[in-house]
C-alpha cells in the first residue's frame, strides 16, 4: 500500500508542515512506506506541474526535506510508496503525469500481471502509448483519464468542474476493474482503488476499499495572520455549497490542527476550480443515495 497527501488553496502556501513537521506528516508515514516518494506542484497560471521523485525513502532522503521546506504552491499532490506491483524505479514512482494531469494511487489491483493486457485494451491508443512503467497504478491512471474523456471531458482543455456523468462512469470503471481482477483467481480480495487526480485546478478523489479523508476546516492555523484571503472560512463547522478556502485530501490525517472527515467507502469527491466540494457514492456499488458537501 501507499500514502497520499493533496492540498489545494485559493492562494499559494507552504505545505512543509503537512509533509515534514506535522504529528503524522507524510515523511513520518514513509517509515512504513519506504519504496520511493514523489511530489508534484503547480505554479500560478500553469497547467504543467513540476515533479520531483526519488526511489529512496522520504524518511531518509534530505532531498524530500529540502523540497518540502521551500515548496510554495496553490496545488500540491505528494505520495510515498510501499511497492506491491512493479519494481523500484522512477517510472513506477508516483505521482504519474500526463498532459497536465497528475495522479496518485493507494492500493493494489490484485492479479494485475495476469490481466494487464485486458485492462489496457480498454485504453485508446494515445493513452495506451503513454504508459512508461509496469505498475497497476499507472494503468489505473490512464483508465480514469479514458473514462473522463468518454463522458466529454476535454483532457487538453478541461472544464472548471467535472460533469455529473463522471460519477456513474467512474462507478462503472471501478466495477469493471474489480470484476476483471477478481476473475483471475489469484486473490480473493477485492482490488483497492483509492486515488487522487488533478490538473491543478479541479480535483477528483476516489475511495474504494481503503482509507481516504478530507479537510476544509481548522482548529488553528499558523498562517492565519499572513493569509491574504479576506473571506476566510477556515474555522467552525463546515458549511455546504460554499467556496472553501482550502481542501486537504489524505490517506491518513496528518495533523490535529485540521478537522478531518472520512470519505465513505465506495465514494468519490470532486473539487471544482472555485473550491466548491462535492462527495457522493459511486453508483452501482451499494453506496446509497447521493449526498453533497
Amino acid at each position: 500500500m501507499c500514502r497520499i497527501f493533496a492540498f489545494t488553496s485559493r492562494v499559494s502556501l507552504k505545505v512543509q508542515r503537512s509533509l515534514v513537521k506535522a504529528d503524522n506528516a507524510l515523511q513520518l508515514q514513509s517509515r512504513r512506506h519506504p519504496h520511493g516518494w514523489g511530489i508534484a506542484y503547480y505554479l500560478a497560471g500553469s497547467r504543467e506541474p513540476t515533479h520531483v521523485k526519488s526511489v529512496a525513502s522520504a524518511f531518509d532522503d534530505e532531498r524530500f526535506t529540502r523540497v518540502s521546506e521551500f515548496l510554495t504552491s496553490h496545488a500540491v499532490i505528494a505520495h510515498v510508496r510501499k511497492a506491491t506491483v512493479g519494481d523500484l524505479r522512477l517510472e513506477n514512482t508516483h505521482p504519474f503525469q500526463w498532459n497536465g494531469w497528475t495522479f496518485c494511487h493507494n492500493g493494489t489491483l490484485f492479479g494485475f500481471d495476469e490481466v494487464a493486457d485486458e485492462l489496457r485494451s480498454r485504453l485508446p491508443p494515445h493513452l495506451r502509448a503513454a504508459i512508461q512503467g509496469t505498475t497497476d497504478s499507472e494503468t489505473l491512471f490512464y483508465l480514469v483519464l479514458a473514462t473522463l474523456e468518454g463522458v466529454g471531458v476535454d483532457l487538453d482543455s478541461p472544464p472548471t468542474t467535472f460533469p455529473v456523468e463522471a460519477w456513474a462512469a467512474i462507478g462503472q470503471l471501478a466495477r469493471w476493474v474489480r470484476d476483471v481482477t477478481g476473475a483471475t483467481g489469484a486473490d480473493e480480495r477485492e482490488s483497492m482503488m483509492n486515488w487522487v487526480l488533478t490538473d491543478g485546478r479541479i480535483w477528483l478523489a476516489s475511495r474504494f476499499n481503503g482509507g481516504l479523508s478530507f479537510s476544509t476546516q481548522k482548529t488553528r492555523c499558523a498562517d492565519f495572520d499572513v493569509c491574504p484571503i479576506r473571506d476566510k472560512v477556515c474555522f467552525g463547522p463546515r458549511r455546504e455549497g460554499i467556496r472553501h478556502t482550502h481542501v486537504l485530501i489524505a490517506s491518513d490525517p496528518t495533523s490535529p490542527d485540521d478537522v478531518w472527515e472520512e470519505m465513505p467507502n465506495r465514494s468519490m469527491l470532486a473539487v471544482d476550480a472555485e473550491l466548491r466540494l462535492r462527495v457522493a457514492p459511486l453508483p452501482g456499488l451499494g453506496g446509497g443515495e447521493a449526498w453533497f458537501a
